[in-house]
């Protein structure tokens, strides 16, 4: 099982295989001692070859490595055909590894799991197996392993349980509502398919992206337990609201 050290592991959110942007962070926290990204998803987009050799060259500068969840916008056929390394995570170049849903890790003493996949409220806006993929959302197959598997502290997804308030705009989801009848029950699917990962392992930290924002919120459990839940802001932003230091989520 990977081993990360919490003290030089960040946490990024959504970059969308923006080269200029990774290749920034990369340079920010690099030149502060991290060395290693944990990203949540939407991170390469369609994996530009630009993009990916930019990402690989700015870790190789500072001695990181990166691993990501998938994210919605992530495409998945290219995810799928990745050779795999000794512990099971896609290869997409010497220093970045993809995360398999339901794969584990541990920060420090802690066991993480990965859950990739969301929902795309805009997925009539975008082009099947180009732009949107169908096979998106989080499986139920990795669902079951997560809970199947025991107890973690922590999940790496790039989804929101349900339980936990958003600041979206009303008028933006009823905008896609319109547009296409049935894609906030779609959307609300998947939020419950974690919440139910959320309910079984009562993680203490839950760590995700794809909503655009910078949002903390609390999840109640029935055993009287709380999860803490991080949503990151994504590229184009502000790094501080792209970014979080481990230490600092926990």
């Amino acid at each position: 099982m990977l081993t990360l050290d919490p003290r030089t592991t960040v946490v990024a959110g959504d970059w969308h295989g923006t080269t200029r942007w990774a290749a920034s962070v990369i340079s920010f926290v690099g030149s502060r001692g991290a060395r290693t990204i944990l990203h949540l998803g939407d991170y390469g987009f369609t994996f530009e070859a630009r993009f990916v050799g930019a990402v690989e060259q700015a870790l190789a500068e500072y001695d990181m490595q990166l691993l990501f969840v998938r994210g919605n916008h992530d495409d998945t056929g290219y995810l799928e055909q990745l050779d795999r390394d000794g512990e099971g995570c896609g290869i997409v170049s010497s220093r970045v590894r993809h995360l398999r849903d339901g794969q584990r890790l541990t920060v420090g003493d802690e066991v993480a799991v990965a859950l990739g996949g969301a929902a795309s409220i805009d997925r009539s806006h975008r082009v099947p197996g180009d732009s949107w993929w169908a096979d998106e959302i989080t499986p139920q197959a990795a669902i079951d392993r997560a809970i199947t598997d025991g107890p973690a502290q922590i999940v790496l997804a790039h989804d929101c349980p349900a339980g936990v308030e958003l600041p979206l705009d009303p008028r933006f989801e009823a905008y896609y509502e319109d547009t296409d009848p049935g894609v906030l029950d779609y959307c609300t699917a998947n939020r419950l398919r974690l919440w139910e990962v959320a309910t079984a392992l009562t993680p203490r930290l839950w760590l995700h992206g794809h909503y655009h924002c910078l949002n903390q919120g609390r999840l109640r459990h029935d055993d009287g337990t709380e999860s803490t839940v991080i949503g990151l802001d994504c590229d184009g932003t502000a790094r501080e609201r792209n970014l979080v230091w481990f230490g600092e989520a926990a």
